[in-house]
């Protein structure tokens, strides 16, 4: 069983959701699920599971980064989990997307080494469910209040502070929308274990500009992406 979601077969959903920020877990299941019961605290990587529209779901804490990130995703699947989506944030380094947009991940770069032990000598493209991501675009693209939504590559960068931005911008002049530092290893180990995945990101900075979104807009934009994969994968 797993070390560190101190959780039993059956207590975590099939479907959940994937948050680097335990309050914004806490945030989301008191918010949008009916009765949640949190099933880990350990190490403040919260963890609940309650329905949505009467059906079962999770959200837990990943962390930052991918070693963080691979560490829960691994034991999720010890869970018997089926389908893990990511909502969180990233900055962009594309001119053409602003604060507050969203960006739903169709792939992921990698600047670090984490597919070579299977794959050595080789590249692993990391890539979200297909039916899943166009599902969770479709539905954002289709709602009003949504202002901009974008569908495109990320990198998933080992580091957060960078002392130069050439690689970012080597990557956007090859059409790369943001940076963030979890999707290549969730898109990884969801390919390896069979699992479903997507990511779904709010612009909480313009990397290139140093522009970076009131904490409001990041809380408004990240609701609403919440919404729309509760609905795409429940409903």
């Amino acid at each position: 069983m797993p070390i560190h979601i101190e959780a039993q077969a059956g207590d975590v959903a099939e479907c959940v959701l994937l948050v680097g920020d335990p309050d914004r877990a806490t945030h989301i299941a008191e918010t949008f699920f009916d009765n949640p019961v949190c099933y880990t605290q350990y190490r403040h990587m919260f963890g609940y599971t309650g329905t949505y529209k009467g059906k079962r779901v999770s959200v837990q804490t990943s962390g930052m980064g991918t070693p963080s990130l691979s560490i829960i995703v691994e034991e999720l699947h010890m869970l018997g989990v089926k389908q893990i989506v990511r909502i969180g944030t990233c900055g962009t380094i594309s001119s053409t997307i602003q604060l507050g947009d969203t960006i739903v991940a169709t792939a992921s770069h990698s600047s670090h080494d984490m597919c070579r032990r299977e794959f050595p000598g080789a590249s692993f493209s990391a890539a979200p469910d297909f039916e899943l991501t166009v599902k969770i675009y479709t539905y954002l693209n289709g709602k009003k209040e949504v202002s901009r939504v974008h569908a495109g590559t990320v990198l998933c960068s080992e580091t957060f502070y960078e002392d130069t931005f050439d690689v970012y911008k080597k990557f956007g002049d090859f059409g790369t929308l943001g940076v963030e530092m979890e999707s290549y290893a969730l898109f990884y180990l969801g390919a390896k274990y069979g699992m479903k995945t997507a990511t779904v990101l709010t612009v909480s900075d313009v990397i290139f500009e140093k522009k970076r979104a009131e904490k409001n807009i990041i809380k408004q934009s990240v609701e609403r992406n919440t919404v729309a994969v509760l609905e795409c994968l429940l409903v």
